[in-house]
């Protein structure tokens, strides 16, 4: 009679041909974390996950993190599609003392979305949110502050996608809001409802970086203010065409308030500039367009540039 192997050969042979005696769990399409979860298991909501990083590992691809109670969550990098969302249990918070909060390295066509996150740099944090590569980034209802000597959202992406910023407050960072594309990244961008306060720069566009034929970004429902240096700037180089429209927005007390440089083309509709050392300046060439419906005023000098008047259509 012939014998039937042990149990421990049988194992040892489905293992030689990249099988599981004993099948590994499944990612679920929902996990969660809780200030008193452990990294362990598969973050199911009666057995929740202690960091966001643990639980990415137990999410699959276009999934969701939940936060079931406040709580510092730990950095984390983003490397697929994901969902982390607080939806109002209190402060979920990740703390970077170094490094960035939030590293989004995804692919071509992942999206990520950040929902009601606080992302504390310490004053020494590199960046809160680094926006390396994915098909699109959106972040929403957060707030990104002190990263001192780094950005609060730093958005350049090696590979073209999109992104939309909302209801979201970045502040006492080095730059507010970074939008940086490098190489030649064709990226579509909104920024709304967006609160940039007491920044070096509170929104810097800037195509300095990018071999690409056009940089574009829109900005409207929002505020920059008491930023040492400027409130809102367009940056641009030859060959690039940066272009900024800012509509419905206060730019107030910052050493100026809206600023082109460069061949970088700046265009203002409906907004309040006053109260800065400056309004409206252009430098090196760049071209600050004003639509005509705009309260420039109240500043030490309200423009040292050069502003054309355009018609709206």
């Amino acid at each position: 009679m012939r014998k039937i192997g042990s149990l421990p050969t049988i194992a040892g042979a489905l293992l030689a041909f990249g099988l599981s005696a004993a099948p590994a769990h499944a990612l679920r399409d929902a996990t969660w974390v809780s200030g008193h979860g452990t990294d362990s298991g598969t973050c199911a909501p009666a057995a929740p996950c202690r960091t966001f990083a643990f639980a990415l590992t137990q999410t699959a691809a276009g999934g969701e993190i939940g936060v079931l109670d406040p709580a510092r969550y730990g950095t984390v990098t983003i490397t697929k599609a994901i969902s982390i969302v607080n939806d109002g249990v209190g402060v979920a918070s990740i703390g970077a003392s170094s490094g960035n909060g939030v590293t989004v390295t995804a692919g071509a066509s992942d999206s990520v979305h950040l929902r009601g996150l606080t992302i504390e740099g310490l004053g020494t944090g590199a960046n809160g949110i680094q926006f390396n590569s994915g098909g699109n980034l959106a972040i929403e209802n957060c707030v990104v502050r002190n990263f001192g000597f780094g950005n609060g959202i730093d958005i350049a992406p090696s590979t073209s996608g999109s992104f939309s910023v909302s209801t979201t407050i970045a502040s006492n960072n080095g730059v507010g809001i970074l939008v940086q594309p490098p190489r030649s990244a064709v990226v579509a961008r909104v920024l709304s409802k967006v609160t940039a306060n007491n920044n070096n720069i509170g929104i810097l566009v800037n195509g300095g970086a990018t071999a690409g034929a056009s940089l574009n970004v829109t900005i409207v429902d929002s505020v920059a203010s008491n930023n040492t240096t400027g409130g809102v700037a367009a940056q641009s180089t030859t060959g690039t065409a940066t272009a900024l429209m800012v509509r419905n927005v206060v730019a107030g007390y910052n050493f100026f308030g809206l600023q082109a440089v460069q061949n970088a083309i700046l265009r203002v509709a409906h907004s309040v500039i006053t109260g800065n050392g400056t309004g409206v300046t252009t430098f090196s060439g760049g071209i600050l367009d004003s639509y005509g419906d705009n309260d420039i005023d109240g500043n030490a000098n309200n423009n040292t540039g050069v502003l054309t008047v355009i018609p709206t259509h």
